[in-house]
């Protein structure tokens, strides 16, 4: 190799700016954020409203109601406003988790896709014949989307810690959609979509007093339904651990084995969450990451294999997981288990960090450098309970983290022996013991 073959070095992450911004309450409490990010002459949406599950059958009709909620037209027909929208390239689509239902939109003129956005939400048409369809199709969705082994170790994991918990059901059950009546959606629009607990962010090539000045416009028709949301009255949400053991939940004729360990881990407004990001990072949380060199490069018992922060209600916790041969199921868990060991014992070198450090930051200048990034980065931080203003001081926040706050991190979080959760798969062994490095 030669001088002209070196790479040159990599010089410091450049800041993040906070790009021109208004955030304001309208009156009927709805929360609007307009950003200025001029790289596209388009406009990115995202709506999202708080739900709260107290049952299965709530779960599915939430999930009609969500997925209904854009159709004020009638089939086949198109009003003014939708024929605008289609004709400038705009779009608009609602989705569903347990804890939100979610508006994205993109397009060029903002007008337009707050006027359709309006009428879904002020002036839906849940007929008969809308829900009957819905719910049909829904049905086949859900049935499809319910062999998946993901979402069957998903709904171990979380019957295994905590029990029955309607309030974490993402995917709701065929039977319970079966069930739900026009009426039903009628009653949940009115209890769930309203603008008192619900963040509008449109981010793109605007002026952001002004984008908030058409949104009070389009949506002031929009009120507040009576009472106080179930979720803002009883505050955080925080599962009830029930079990702290490994459990085998055997499936028969799995062709795989999913295991998903999870222990509690830190808020994102914690002051100690960054050098746990570091700390996962190292441990799970990339390509580089101790994890995927161990267990899938090294021996190559997982096809997937990673660390990630997950939301169990208000509790944000440390999820390890990995995907294998059936026959390696008991093995892997073994070696899951002896890199946590490792992870709490052996503290991350400076370099393993630095790595760490310069993923994360490259991922957030990635993610900054678009108006979808911007849009999905500001409901993040919403979600977590953070303000927009962090997404600026995120790199502060990694610049700022040393080498003994991750091994802090590390040891804290990474004891095998806070871990609890599932393995399934089929004609499950005994569990061996850690298998040694």
């Amino acid at each position: 190799m030669n001088d002209h073959d070196v790479l040159p070095p990599i010089g410091p992450p450049v800041p993040v700016a906070m790009p021109p911004m208004a955030d304001v309450r309208l009156g009927n409490g709805l929360r609007v954020i307009a950003v200025r990010h001029a790289s596209t002459p388009l406009t990115e949406l995202r709506l999202a409203i708080p739900l709260d599950t107290e049952s299965f059958a709530e779960a599915a009709v939430q999930e009609v109601l969500t997925a209904s909620l854009l159709g004020h037209s009638g089939p086949g027909e198109r009003g003014p406003a939708d024929q605008g929208l289609a004709a400038s390239g705009g779009m608009l689509s609602a989705s569903r988790s347990a804890r939100w239902l979610g508006v994205t939109g993109s397009g060029p003129v903002l007008p337009l896709l707050l006027d359709v956005l309006a009428l879904s939400l002020t002036r839906p048409r849940f007929t008969d014949e809308v829900v009957r369809a819905v719910t049909v199709r829904a049905q086949g969705q859900v049935a499809a989307t319910r062999t998946q082994p993901q979402l069957i170790a998903s709904e171990a994991l979380v019957e295994h810690l905590y029990g029955s918990l309607p309030q974490m059901q993402d995917v709701p059950r065929a039977a319970d959609l079966a069930a739900v009546t026009p009426d039903e959606v009628h009653l949940a629009h009115r209890r769930w979509v309203r603008p008192d607990q619900a963040v509008l962010i449109v981010v793109g090539d605007l002026h952001p007093a002004r984008a908030v000045e058409q949104a009070e416009r389009a949506l002031s028709g929009w009120e507040r339904a009576g009472g106080t949301p179930r979720q803002a009255a009883q505050g955080p949400l925080l599962p009830h651990l029930r079990n702290r053991t490994i459990a085998r939940v055997p499936r028969p004729g799995a062709t795989q084995t999913q295991i998903r360990l999870v222990r509690p881990g830190l808020a994102r407004t914690d002051p100690g969450f960054a050098a746990l990001t570091l700390a996962n990072i190292v441990f799970g949380g990339y390509f580089s990451s101790r994890l995927v060199a161990e267990v899938r490069e090294r021996h190559g018992l997982a096809y997937r294999c990673e660390s990630v922060f997950r939301d169990h209600l208000d509790q944000l916790v440390v999820a390890v997981e990995a995907d294998t041969a059936t026959e390696h199921g008991s093995r892997t868990l073994g070696h899951l288990q002896a890199q946590l060991r490792r992870m709490a014992e052996e503290p991350p070198t400076s370099a393993e960090i630095e790595a760490a450090r310069r993923f994360v930051t490259g991922m957030t200048a990635l993610s900054t450098s678009s108006q979808q990034g911007w849009a999905a980065g500001l409901m993040l931080a919403l979600a977590g309970g953070q303000q927009p203003e962090h997404i600026s001081r995120i790199l502060d926040d990694f610049t700022a983290v040393t080498d003994d706050d991750v091994a802090a991190a590390a040891a804290r979080f990474f004891d095998p022996d806070d871990f609890h959760g599932v393995v399934l798969g089929e004609n499950l062994t005994p569990f061996e013991t850690e298998t040694s490095l």
